[in-house]
């Protein structure tokens, strides 16, 4: 009986010691967002690089951000850009875990992530709608902000 306990134990020490981590390292985190296919079978990567080709310098890329939490089961990475005359900012957000490799949008339903999900066109018009509404004056621009949540229309 001693035997097998403490075979036991040996067996559970080696599989936990042995197991692979669920978050992945950055690079992983990168390629695995970098190479993930959108609705428009075009990958995230080829999306941007269209984004900045077509929009004559209005949407830059800027690059991608890994943010861990310590409790969280997944790595964060977040797409940086800069649009028309707003500061950069990293507002294209996705959860990543290896083993299984997952990677999915931080939100599905709202913002740019969503739009970049349905493929290059769907993001292009995203893009255009943002940058006319900086041409909006600052107090338009933070009560469209307010209001969007309670908007029954998808202008998208």
């Amino acid at each position: 009986m001693k035997a097998l306990v403490s075979a036991l134990l040996a067996a559970l020490v080696y599989t936990a010691a042995s197991a692979q981590s669920v978050v992945p390292s950055e690079r992983a985190a990168i390629d695995l967002v970098r190479d993930r296919r959108t609705a428009g079978f075009a990958t995230v990567a080829q999306t941007l690089a269209y984004a900045e080709r077509v929009t004559g310098g209005a949407f830059s890329f800027g690059g991608y951000r890994v943010d861990y939490r310590p409790e969280a089961p997944f790595a964060r990475v977040r797409i940086c850009y800069r649009l028309g005359i707003d500061p950069p900012t990293c507002g294209l957000d996705y959860r990543v875990a290896v083993n299984p490799a997952h990677v999915e949008p931080s939100d599905r339903y709202d913002g740019l992530t969503r739009d970049l999900e349905h493929g290059p066109r769907a993001f292009l018009r995203a893009l255009a709608r943002d940058v006319d509404l900086q041409r909006q004056p600052a107090i338009l621009r933070k009560i469209q902000a307010a209001l969007d949540p309670y908007n029954p229309y998808d202008w998208r």
